[in-house]
C-alpha cells in the first residue's frame, strides 16, 4: 500500500518536528536538539512548522488513500507522495530550524498545495462520473 509508505515518512518528519519543539521548550534531556537556540521566536516558528504539517498531512493522506483505492497507478501516487514529502521537509526545516528562508517557505507551501490540489482533482474526476 503506497499510502502507508507516505504516512510513515510523514510520521517520521512529525516526530523530528515534535522533538524540536519539546527541545526548544527547555526539556533538559533534549537540550542538545535546541542547538543553543532558546529564543521565543525560535520556539514560535518551530511550533508553526509542527502545526502546519499536522494541518496539511491528514487531508493529503485521505486523498491519497481514496485515489489508491480508486486504482490510481502507483507511479502517480509516488509522484504526488514524493512531492508532498519534499514540500513538508522544506517547510518544516524552514520553520523548525532556520530563522527565515523564503525559498524553502514559499517552495514548500506551493508544492504542498500543488500536491493536494492535484490529488483532489484526480479524486473528483474519478468519482464524479
Amino acid at each position: 500500500m503506497v499510502t502507508g509508505l507516505y504516512a510513515a515518512l510523514l510520521a517520521l518528519i512529525l516526530a523530528v518536528l515534535s522533538i524540536r519543539v519539546i527541545a526548544l521548550r527547555g526539556v533538559p534531556a533534549l537540550k542538545w536538539f535546541a542547538f543553543g537556540n532558546n529564543s521565543e521566536e525560535g520556539l514560535s516558528r518551530a511550533v508553526r512548522g509542527h502545526g502546519n504539517l499536522i494541518e496539511y498531512a491528514p487531508i493529503f493522506l485521505i486523498l491519497m488513500l481514496i485515489a489508491e483505492m480508486g486504482a490510481l497507478k502507483d507511479n502517480a501516487l509516488h509522484s504526488y507522495g514524493t512531492v508532498f514529502v519534499i514540500a513538508r521537509l522544506m517547510h518544516g526545516y524552514c520553520f523548525g530550524f532556520l530563522e527565515h528562508n523564503m525559498i524553502l517557505r514559499v517552495g514548500g507551501t506551493l508544492l504542498t498545495i500543488f500536491s493536494i490540489l492535484g490529488l483532489a482533482v484526480l479524486v473528483l474526476v474519478r468519482y464524479s462520473g
